[in-house]
């Protein structure tokens, strides 16, 4: 008897260490609602974006949008106006004793027609001219010219005039020069020149004198020429001027 009751403890003891330990957590009650209802939504299924056919790609370059910037309504500025041409025609030259300008300015080199074609030529504007035996020359056809010559020793004039359509006489003669060919006489003093639009005078003065001067001219603006004794004549390149 004294041996079987350690046993049985022993055997108790066992029993209660292969047991496994109970929660002290309660358990959960069960509930007393229905389960959730299982979905059956009818969508689709994703498409995968790693598909294995890729969207097509377009060849052609894409259009840039238009601009939406209104246009300038502002005009182009016109060109600018063409320097004015003298009209010209054909050069004729003078010769004379004596020349005198009075009220006399240079204006400078510009353009004029001469034959058809644009050349350099001075320039000047004169409120009046005296010319004394005056000789007046321009080609008339090959071979031949055309001269007026004024009565030996007489004084010709170019005073202003009025135009047609002109209520008054212009302020000034306009005078364009070829070439300008004499004696610049200044208080008796006589100087050699000869004025081109390669060298055109070096001063601008109020009035010049020349003597033995030989102008070649390609228009003559606002004057009318008074040749006392005037005769016309139509000679050969070489013939001399018969004056009387």
């Amino acid at each position: 008897m004294m041996r079987t009751q350690p046993m049985a403890a022993v055997a108790m003891v066992a029993v209660l260490a292969l047991q496994p330990p109970s929660s002290s957590e309660p358990e959960p009650p069960a509930s007393s609602s229905s389960p959730a209802p299982t979905t059956t939504s009818s969508e689709p299924p994703p498409v995968s974006s790693t598909s294995a056919t890729p969207p097509p790609v377009s060849s052609s370059v894409p259009t840039p949008p238009s601009s939406t910037v209104p246009p300038s309504t502002t005009p182009a500025p016109p060109p600018p106006a063409p320097a004015p041409v003298a009209a010209g025609g054909r050069e004729w030259t003078l010769t004379a004793s004596r020349l005198e300008l009075g009220g006399l300015n240079y204006v400078g080199v510009v353009d004029s027609v001469v034959n058809g074609q644009v050349i350099k030529v001075l320039k000047f504007t004169t409120s009046d001219m005296k010319i004394r035996d005056l000789v007046q020359s321009a080609d008339a056809s090959p071979g031949y010219k055309i001269v007026t010559a004024a009565r030996a020793g007489s004084t010709s004039t170019v005073n202003r005039t009025r135009l047609p359509g002109q209520p008054e006489p212009p302020p000034l003669i306009q005078l364009f020069t070829v070439q300008l060919k004499g004696n610049l006489d200044i208080l008796g003093i006589k100087i050699p020149v000869d004025y081109t639009a390669a060298h055109p005078p070096p001063l601008d003065v109020p009035f010049a004198t020349f003597t033995d001067v030989t102008v070649r001219n390609t228009d003559l603006i606002g004057g009318n020429l008074t040749i006392p004794g005037a005769r016309i004549s139509v000679v050969s390149d070489q013939a001399p001027v018969d004056r009387r």
